[in-house]
């Protein structure tokens, strides 16, 4: 997992918006969405203002993943309940990635289905241009 994924399973966590997260810590309006969409990685300048708005989110954790997300003395973490919320973020990527693809299948297909209309299309109106012309003659 990435630290941008890591941030998000905070936030989930936590339950704050991209959006009050953006505006905490100053960053422009979709600037995190559009980092997690694409699996941006995260500064040391942007890490630095998330550690003074979220004192209670272990850095080390965001970049590594090692140790607990939240500190111990700034609240008492079950971890069950971590690794629930980890579980169903990555389960949900899983299933954004697959509807993804499928979208792309689809939009294939769609493109496909077009040219097939298209040919048709084109070799009726060839049709009924040769048909004009034989019944002129």
């Amino acid at each position: 997992m990435k630290p941008i994924e890591r941030i998000a399973v905070y936030l989930h966590f936590k339950s704050i918006s991209p959006h009050a997260f953006e505006r905490n810590i100053h960053l422009s309006n979709g600037y995190y969405s559009k980092q997690l969409k694409n699996l941006g990685s995260v500064g040391s300048d942007i890490l630095i203002k998330i550690h003074h708005h979220f004192p209670d989110l272990n850095i080390l954790w965001v970049l590594t993943g090692d140790g607990q997300m939240i500190f111990e003395d700034s609240l008492k973490v079950n971890n069950t309940r971590l690794d629930e919320f980890s579980f169903r973020y990555e389960s949900e990527n899983k299933k954004l990635k697959s509807m993804e693809s499928d979208l792309e299948k689809l939009n294939t297909l769609i493109k496909d289905k077009e040219k097939i209309i298209g040919l048709y299309e084109f070799m009726l109106n060839n049709n009924n241009h040769a048909s004009t012309i034989a019944d002129a003659r």
